[in-house]
């Protein structure tokens, strides 16, 4: 059988993708501003709020977001399977309703609760967003379009929390600067509801998940005969690839988050710098434009590659960093780091969440996104516990000396990993589920 989506997956990229994209994007912004932010202001906040100290309040601001992750991106993984289209707004309402009330709060308990829920809408858009983004897109295009919706909106939302909080430092009293710079990171998710709740249900749902081709012609004007009648998902088939995808984002997550958390206080310290300069000059000079450079390359040179590099290239700089730490200035320390963050972004930073939605079929590609999720939440989780209790006892050369070679582990899990790039989704789909008279008809 022919691909029933064939001429919707070679269309050229046009204003609707862009659209999509952008959509997309809004709930990785808040992601970006909301956990920059959070470290960004923790010791205000740890003024605030007398009789805590940064340790227990690290882990009410970034466990209880991450527990909300994980719980969001289970459970809408889950959903998605029961469409697409219904639940994508859902999770932009609780990121909007998360954020927002955390300038009201009176304990860090309310904050903690609040973070939860804010979690959970970014649980949940961390799995609605690429697999819409990626039913929405065009073959040749996927790439790009994905990166722009993920890692690069991540960095643009952690570089405009550095921009809110400095601009907003001289101008308000401690107290009220930590609940301002928190509730703003609603301001993305607000803007995109209406937006998400008006665009039609996926293609690749309609067609392969519901079996509508009547909605196919209304909703996509496209003139589909019979679509076929595929088989229930193997999963004894998918495991090993859904478990290697997974590792790598829990390994990325690991080396990422132990900067995103610690870079502005325990590392910019230790080179001399003042915290939020020392973000402004990492996301602005290395991490977003190398998202873009990851965008642009992605359909050329494929996932697989620039994810292995990537991270090669983040445990060489690592090391390096760890092997000079001490022995050279500022400026020289500022860009080593700042040469492991241009890899982070051009590989793993950009491309680990694509693995989810590009490998698996449209039946399961809600969970097996939800799992890789989970994955990378729980590297988080292992940050959050273990990189202050590493630093704190084994010092900042040994922690990044074991990062460097967790990256190296990564980067040869990622050889492993099939290479999506220019795979139509549809005929991946076919397959993977077409029974054999449908794959000779194909």
């Amino acid at each position: 059988m022919n691909n029933p989506l064939k001429d919707y997956e070679e269309k050229k990229l046009n204003l609707f993708h862009l659209k999509t994209t952008l959509l997309a994007g809004a709930g990785q912004i808040v992601d970006g501003y909301d956990l920059t932010a959070a470290a960004l202001i923790l010791s205000i906040v740890e003024a605030s709020f007398k009789g805590y100290d940064l340790v227990q309040l690290s882990l009410i601001f970034f466990l209880s977001i991450v527990l909300g992750n994980i719980v969001g991106g289970t459970l809408f993984g889950y959903l998605a399977r029961h469409g697409r289209k219904k639940f994508y707004g859902i999770d932009a309402s609780l990121m909007v309703f998360g954020a927002l009330l955390q300038a009201f709060v009176t304990d860090p308990y309310q904050l903690a609760v609040l973070r939860f829920l804010l979690g959970v809408g970014i649980g949940a858009d961390y799995v609605l967003s690429p697999l819409i983004n990626a039913e929405y897109a065009n073959r040749k295009d996927r790439g790009k379009l994905l990166a722009i919706s993920g890692g690069f909106m991540w960095n643009v939302g952690a570089l405009l929390s550095v921009l809110v909080t400095i601009s907003l430092s001289n101008v308000l009293a401690s107290d009220v600067l930590w609940r301002v710079v928190l509730a703003s990171g609603a301001i993305p998710a607000i803007a995109v509801i209406y937006g998400r709740r008006k665009f039609p249900e996926t293609p690749q749902y309609l067609a392969f998940v519901k079996g509508q081709k009547e909605e196919l012609k209304e909703k996509y004007d496209l003139k589909v005969g019979d679509l076929p009648s595929l088989k229930k998902v193997a999963w004894g088939a998918i495991l090993p690839t859904l478990l290697l995808a997974s590792v790598t984002w829990y390994l990325f997550d690991v080396s990422a988050y132990s900067g995103v958390f610690f870079g502005p206080s325990v590392i910019a310290k230790d080179i001399g710098m003042n915290g939020l300069t020392f973000e402004l000059v990492i996301l602005g000079a290395f991490a977003v434009p190398w998202n873009m450079v990851s965008a642009l390359l992605n359909d050329k040179l494929g996932r697989r590659t620039l994810q292995a590099v990537g991270f090669a290239g983040m445990g060489l700089f690592t090391l390096i960093f760890a092997l000079l730490f001490g022995k050279t200035g500022a400026i020289v320390s500022l860009l080593l780091y700042g040469l492991n963050t241009v890899f982070s972004q051009l590989g793993p930073g950009t491309v680990v969440g694509f693995w989810g939605v590009e490998l698996f079929p449209s039946e399961v590609r809600g969970l097996t996104q939800g799992i890789t999720v989970m994955a990378g939440r729980l590297g988080v989780m292992t940050t959050t516990f273990l990189f202050p209790y590493i630093i704190s006892t084994q010092g900042i050369v040994t922690t990044m000396i074991l990062l460097a070679a967790l990256a190296f582990v990564a980067s040869l899990v990622t050889t492993r990993l099939p290479e999506p790039n220019q795979v139509s989704l549809a005929e991946k789909e076919l397959e993977m589920r077409g029974t054999p008279d449908v794959l000779e008809e194909k």
